[in-house]
């Protein structure tokens, strides 16, 4: 039983001075706060509810701090794991958050559940979009950033078996079956943190599945920041994700705010793992001479409602300066993540295309159904895909990332590639700043093109911290206890 003494002022506080920070077969982690009067709470051990150990902090933990990490062993069970371990406080019976779930037993093949999976998954840990009749692909939008996310956080897990976790028609098998036979649940990466967040019967779900549950990588969504009330349903999903985990892993400092004002302290900004799907933590990112770059990736995004931009009609009109410029400037390859509109081009479907362009007209996107440029681009210049693996190869064949989409970026950086991000809403803005990815304005990337944005310091400044992001990331999942391959 070790004690070291760490800062986790964010975990424990006087209202609440002990918390389960992760459980193994072999060892549970608990971080513990002293009590007013300087003293250590007791803590009693129990192992499928039944009393175990009672464990005096005081005789162990030395120095002055407020707050510590105590490493209790656990013992070898006849008949296997035990189902449950618990921590209490030995004086009130009050058990401490994270007690009663089944530990993870880090030395068997584990089975995992995802909350709202974005894709299907083949060959272990590859994610392509859903196979679907082609009239419904051109129909539906679907963010493929979502399925890069997913994609990118499977290649940091370890588990054996993965299923989706229903949350809206589960059945009493399921839910039984969840709790028997499975050892984790993490919740996908995404914008999950937003006055709008429908989880359906998640919440049911867990209170009766007693595993750990990780978040990795989520965000707050607004166009601009500003002060986000969760709805009571979001706070209790997301109070119980804080009870079952060390921390909710959030991709930035808006997203870490917006949690904390809604009541969830437990919280740590840890990136996007996008950026880490190579799991290489010396990853060399180039930085050519602006002479060497010739193939330049833009990343559409036509999506304009008030939750992205606070301006529309300017964001559509600087985002096609862009583009033009850009064009201008190299041989440019426009990347489309999901809009219809563009699935038609690159599908080819010359009912869907024609749809399309009146669309554009509409919106002002295209000058006319005969402005030349964005036809020559749309029809020669634009790349897709439905598979992640497809964007991998891509990436590795471009010079430079630019643009408005964040896995339009991130995932280029890294294979390698540097990358700029335009900044236009907290999303982009919060990721930007943690992973130090260079990031401009709309404007300054319409005006002068990547020639203009294209920074060697920013660059070198990405380049010298990933590693550090890297171990950050890494470090996180070590904390939480979350099997990983970084």
């Amino acid at each position: 039983m070790n004690a070291p003494v760490l800062n986790l002022g964010s975990v424990v506080s006087a209202e609440n001075a002990i918390k389960i920070l992760r459980t193994t077969t072999g060892e549970v982690v608990v971080a513990i706060g002293r009590r007013p009067d300087r003293s250590w709470p007791a803590l009693k051990l129990m192992l499928d509810g039944q009393d175990y150990a009672t464990i005096h902090p005081g005789a162990i933990v030395t120095g002055d701090a407020d707050v510590a990490e105590l490493t209790i062993p656990l013992p070898s069970m006849p008949n296997g794991r035990p189902h449950s371990v618990a921590i209490a406080d030995a004086a009130t019976g009050t058990l401490a958050p994270g007690s009663n779930l089944r530990p993870i037993a880090t030395e068997t093949k584990l089975r995992a559940l995802v909350i709202y999976p974005a894709g299907e998954v083949h060959e272990h840990d590859k994610v392509r979009w859903y196979r679907a009749p082609m009239e419904k692909l051109l129909s539906d939008y679907f963010n493929i950033g979502d399925m890069i996310v997913y994609d990118s956080t499977l290649k940091l897990l370890r588990y054996a078996h993965l299923e989706p976790m229903k949350i809206m028609s589960p059945t009493e098998a399921d839910i039984e079956r969840y709790a028997s036979e499975f050892d984790f649940v993490f919740v996908r990466g995404s914008n999950f943190i937003h006055e709008n967040m429908e989880w359906f019967r998640a919440v049911e779900v867990l209170e009766r599945v007693k595993l750990p549950v990780y978040a990795i990588g989520v965000g707050a969504q607004a166009s601009q920041n500003r002060r986000i009330e969760l709805p009571e349903p979001s706070k209790r999903f997301w109070s119980i994700v804080a009870e079952r985990c060390a921390s909710i892993g959030v991709r930035g400092a808006f997203s870490a705010e917006t949690l904390r004002q809604n009541g969830i302290r437990n919280v740590e900004v840890v990136g996007c793992p996008s950026i880490f799907r190579t799991r290489n933590r010396d990853l060399k990112i180039r930085i050519p001479d602006q002479r060497e770059i010739r193939k330049v990736a833009f990343s559409l995004r036509r999506e304009a409602d008030k939750s992205y931009t606070a301006d529309p009609e300017a964001y559509l009109r600087n985002q096609k300066a862009a583009l033009l410029k850009v064009d201008a400037q190299s041989e440019m390859v426009m990347s489309s993540h999901g809009e219809q509109e563009e699935k038609a081009f690159f599908l080819r479907d010359g009912a869907a295309k024609e749809k399309a362009v009146a669309e554009f007209v509409r919106t002002k996107w295209w000058d006319g159904p005969d402005d030349a440029p964005m036809r020559r681009i749309y029809e020669k210049q634009l790349f897709s895909f439905f598979d992640v693996e497809r964007y991998d190869e891509f990436a590795r064949s471009i010079d430079l990332a630019v643009g408005y989409r964040v896995h339009g970026v991130l995932p280029a950086v890294a294979h390698g590639v540097p990358g700029v991000l335009v900044a236009y809403d907290t999303r982009s803005q919060e990721l930007a700043e943690t992973l130090k990815i260079p990031v401009v304005s709309e404007a300054a990337l319409a005006e002068g093109g990547w020639r203009a944005v294209y920074q060697e310091a920013a660059l070198n400044n990405l380049a010298k911290s990933y590693a550090a992001s890297y171990d950050r990331m890494r470090g996180f999942l070590d904390r939480n206890g979350i099997p990983h391959r970084m």
